[in-house]
């Protein structure tokens, strides 16, 4: 996520842009250009077919975020965060935390992305039609009238992570009235249709056609990778369930004292001890947070000069937790900071640190013991 390319804000949802978008974006870009715009503007100039090509491309991924932004707006009347939409070279996502507590939610956060893509592609093709005597408003408005009627029928199709697939569980979810169960007949379904699409692929390639087989081989996998993350996050966030930070934080958290230099504390600290981060200050005074990572920032002829209060991460621009944050969050906040451990405050008081090694240990024990 830190890799990310912030692109904005909107409607105040943070907008950005995965490195591996670019390729997708230039690859659409080239073909629109050398290809598409050629054959049905053959009269168009190079100059004309890259400029309407990049118009196309620019516009079909903006019909995506519009897609995501659906989701995201009734995620956040749900009540449900929204933390960022990205694009990446799948197409997009909306990053929302936590999950609808109802089957009705779930079916409504569902259909609202492939509603506007199909609502988007009817107006575009009505555009085309009214447009004819101006073929290069034509061309376009068809292409992206018929992509995005692809984009809403293909996220219509009943497999989990596709919005089809969350429609499924939406419905299995309100017949049995249990959202696990209808996570793994979704799941199942997903996986399925994964396979299906991968084994089109392989079929593709061996008849010659590699590009269209690498290409469904790559959306099959990227299918089945999703659905079996998806049910691993739900089993996790169910052994998780009901359980608070102040079952897995270590109250024994070592402080460094704010003018020791780096080298004294590699000396001292580091080399003898396994952890991988630090408090800076004092248990009344803290002031935050030293990492291996920041160390090794330093380069090895300023350890002496550099002290670990001058390269300490503020505990005022950290994410904390209190006691009774439910592990879920902890974990959630982990992964969305990009960190591995997270101070638990009580009040302005430091009262303990929790720590991806201890969430890992505790998650074991309770696998160990057969508990779900």
């Amino acid at each position: 996520m830190r890799n990310h390319i912030r692109l904005g804000h909107l409607l105040g949802i943070p907008l950005r842009v995965d490195p591996t978008w670019l390729l997708i974006f230039a690859w659409a870009t080239w073909s629109l250009s050398t290809a598409y715009v050629p054959q049905r503007l053959p009269e168009a100039n190079s100059l004309a077919c890259w400029l309407l090509g990049t118009a196309m491309s620019i516009l079909f991924f903006l019909s995506v975020v519009l897609h995501e932004l659906g989701h995201a707006l009734v995620a956040r009347a749900q009540g449900q965060p929204v933390r960022q939409i990205t694009l990446f070279i799948f197409g997009g996502a909306a990053e929302i935390s936590g999950e609808p507590d109802t089957a009705r939610k779930e079916l409504l956060l569902a259909l609202v992305g492939p509603g506007v893509s199909l609502l988007l592609g009817l107006v575009f093709l009505g555009v085309g039609w009214l447009a004819a005597t101006v073929p290069w408003l034509s061309t376009m408005a068809l292409y992206l009238g018929s992509v995005n009627l692809a984009l809403g029928v293909f996220n219509l199709v009943p497999g989990f992570p596709l919005d089809g697939g969350r429609v499924l569980r939406a419905i299995i979810w309100a017949r049995t009235g249990s959202n696990t169960v209808a996570t793994q007949w979704a799941v199942r379904v997903g996986r399925t249709i994964a396979f299906c699409l991968m084994g089109l692929g392989l079929l593709l390639a061996l008849q010659g056609r590699f590009g269209d087989g690498l290409w469904f081989l790559l959306i099959g996998s990227f299918l089945d990778s999703s659905a079996a993350s998806a049910y691993a996050q739900m089993s996790l966030n169910r052994m998780l369930a009901g359980h608070k930070v102040s079952e897995v934080m270590t109250s024994d958290c070592p402080f460094v004292p704010p003018q020791l230099t780096l080298d004294l504390f590699v000396e001292h600290y580091l080399m003898h001890q396994s952890r991988r981060c630090y408090l800076v200050g004092s248990a009344d005074r803290p002031l935050g947070l030293l990492t291996v990572h920041q160390v090794q920032q330093v380069p090895r002829d300023r350890w002496p000069v550099t002290r670990t209060g001058e390269v300490c991460r503020p505990l005022a621009e950290l994410r904390t937790v209190t006691p009774d944050t439910p592990l879920t969050t902890a974990l959630e906040q982990m992964t969305v900071e990009g960190v591995n451990q997270l101070p638990v405050i009580t009040g302005d008081e430091l009262v303990g640190m929790i720590t991806r090694e201890g969430l890992l240990t505790f998650i074991q024990e309770r696998a160990a013991r057969g508990e779900q």
